[in-house]
């Protein structure tokens, strides 16, 4: 058996052209009676199998060569047949004693599949050695929980792939198909803030030099007017504009919780660009909406084009998320000041197929072969991008636009750092709507927090342990044991330190799991924004320039002609031998001993990206079944 050593990009295409025989034979069909219905529940919260064993069978099941069994918690499963979707094809494992399954209501359950075991035992060897090469060369393989990461070179280095036993049986660790990111995914497939891109003169456009295309794909302009959808939706662009900007311009109550009026957005925003787009109007806070926006002057600079299929569901047993696109802006004053007030656009990806969410993800991959700001990578990031910002692209939505959400974080208009989220509702414009993962902010003790409040904090968060370590736990509107309503309507980082937490003596207000703390303290936007990932402290870090990076932004804005600068958060440290940024537990917990929480978010949708590509949706049962069984959605917000 070879051991050659395969170059990266080789071994990609291996897997799927080589590993599998059953790419070249006939499928054995599975009978109706033998399937059970895919619980589609499972997309967003689907059981993680314990462990995965692989065996090659003596005598044929079905026709099929190897067995592949699954162990789950006892009660994880319910039914003693359990199907999932690999490849758009729905297949079934059984703990009912039959079709190769060896004793019924063991908590075990198997499938009979075709897979050359040979060619995948040489696929895996030969991502071993490319791990090895990249380690020699001092670069890094993470097993994530959460955002967090733990280096596991050594685990590389050790594991005994060459002497898998499939005769035997064999246990399959996930972990044995991680292959170190190439780097280039970073800036080119991930995190686009290239100025070639987002200064690109025929997509964007510089509403101060007027230089560039005021109708671009990638200006704001563009976007909006897409989402509006007006020959569709019969709402003018104006119209859809005023329905955001006017939130601002009054205290409102979302979910129980007051949201005060910021006025200055008249001020600040609405009065400048009106003026501009009607010179010698007068106007005022009374007659402003009987005015129109000129879409060219919007007051908005490019920062980034974000790739962020990491936060789809388990598409094992749907694909209703398949992630989200991102744009981001910062606003700008008259004279072209950068305001401290960024605006993310964040769609929805239209993709419902295995086969479409793979050739989506190969579109974004493909881009780290080109260089960012010429014609050709443009072009084909134009391509990706248009099938999400178009108008029409999600018909089941409002205006048909994809738009998931529209987020915003500022203290331009007033104190504190702020962070507010809109949706576009049935009518087709814009609602401000709950901001989400993050309770509202009286429950928090370091926002003054009554001793009861802090008890409800901790009453959810203990009882949710299980649900928040796995990363499957929503927020809710309403808080079940005590009937409050719990979820925010705002996001608020009153000072550097700022993170969540609840009563920090023991007791009922104790929260009582350190690393519950902390998921669900950097699952908000305010503590990811701030003291649990120490955004707020403003470092330099990831700038060789030295150019500083803003407090409270994970994508910091710089002047035109200047890249935005990235938190550390999100690229680690580069003076850490591994490369990891950290954080000790704002919450000095353990006491004593506190957590250092590692961080290299680009490094963890690198690594997220390539497995898509190498285990979901490719020509190999048995690799598909294994990535359903074990990848866990995070459900970030952020």
């Amino acid at each position: 058996m070879s051991t050659r050593l395969l170059p990266a990009g080789l071994i990609l295409a291996s897997l799927f052209l080589h590993a599998c025989g059953e790419s070249k034979k006939k499928m054995p069909a599975q009978t109706a009676a033998s399937t059970a219905t895919v619980n589609t529940a499972f997309e967003r919260n689907p059981p993680i199998a314990t462990s995965i064993k692989v065996k090659a069978l003596k005598e044929t099941v079905n026709g099929n060569n190897v067995l592949l069994t699954a162990t789950f918690p006892r009660a994880v499963i319910r039914d003693n047949v359990h199907s999932i979707v690999v490849n758009d094809e729905t297949l079934t494992l059984r703990d009912d004693g039959s079709e190769g399954d060896e004793k019924a209501d063991d908590g075990i359950f198997s499938v009979a599949i075709n897979e050359d075991l040979s060619a995948l035992k040489e696929d895996l060897i030969a991502i071993q050695n490319a791990n090895v090469d990249k380690l020699n060369k001092k670069e890094h393989l993470f097993r994530w929980s959460g955002r967090s990461a733990t280096v596991i070179d050594n685990q590389v280095r050790e594991s005994n792939v060459r002497n898998l036993d499939f005769d035997k049986g064999a246990d399959i660790n996930p972990d044995l198909f991680k292959l170190i990111p190439d780097p280039e995914l970073r800036e080119r497939s991930l995190m686009i803030t290239d100025l070639g891109v987002i200064e690109d003169p025929t997509r964007t456009f510089n509403p101060c030099t007027k230089k560039g295309n005021p109708k671009g794909v990638w200006t704001f302009s563009y976007l909006i007017s897409q989402m509006a959808n007006t020959p569709a939706s019969g709402i003018s662009v104006n119209t859809f504009l005023q329905s955001w900007l006017e939130k601002w311009m009054a205290a409102q109550t979302i979910n129980a919780d007051n949201v005060p009026a910021r006025t200055n957005i008249f001020n600040i925003v609405i009065l400048p660009w009106l003026q501009a787009s009607n010179p010698g109007a007068i106007i005022n806070t009374g007659n402003w909406k009987t005015f129109n926006f000129d879409l060219s002057l919007a007051p908005f600079r490019l920062l980034a084009i974000v790739n962020r299929l990491d936060l789809r569901g388990n598409s094992g047993y749907k694909i209703s998320n398949a992630g989200e696109g991102r744009f981001v802006f910062c606003v700008l004053t008259p004279n072209c000041t950068l305001l401290r007030f960024t605006t993310i656009l964040e769609y929805g990806i239209p993709k419902s197929t295995c086969k479409e969410l793979h050739e989506f993800a190969q579109q974004w991959w493909d881009l780290k072969a080109l260089v960012p700001g010429t014609a050709a990578y443009n072009d084909a990031l134009q391509k990706i991008t248009d099938q999400f910002t178009a108008a029409g692209t999600s018909p089941s939505k409002p205006n048909g636009s994809s738009l998931n959400q529209l987020r915003t974080n500022e203290i331009a208009l007033a104190r504190p750092w702020e962070l507010r989220e809109f949706m576009i509702n049935k009518k087709g414009i814009f609602d401000e709507v709950t901001v989400k993962q993050e309770p509202a902010l009286k429950f928090n003790r370091l926002s003054g927090a009554t001793a009861a409040d802090q008890q409800i904090l901790a009453k959810y968060a203990n009882d949710s342990t299980a649900a928040i370590l796995a990363q499957t736990y929503q927020v809710p509107e309403i808080e079940a044991a005590s009937g409050v309503n719990f979820l925010g309507g705002k996001s608020q980082m009153p000072a550097p330190v700022h993170f969540w937490d609840a009563s920090n003596v023991a007791g009922s207000g104790f929260i009582t799991n350190d690393t519950v703390r902390h998921i669900l303290s950097i699952n908000t936007c305010s503590g990811c924004h701030a003291g649990e990932a120490r955004t707020s402290v403003g470092n330099l870090i990831n700038d060789p320039a030295g150019v500083p990076h803003a407090s409270f932004l994970q994508i910091a804005p710089q002047p035109f002609g200047t890249k935005p600068t990235l938190s550390a958060f999100l690229t680690g440290d580069p003076s850490q031998v591994d490369g990891l940024f950290r954080v000790t537990d704002p919450a000095g917990r353990p006491t004593g001993s506190p957590i250092q929480w590692t961080f290299n978010d680009l490094a963890r949708r690198a690594e997220d990206l390539q497995l898509l590509l190498k285990t979901e949706c490719g020509k190999s049962r048995l690799v598909g079944i294994v990535r359903a069984l074990s990848f866990r959605p995070l459900n970030f917000t952020h």
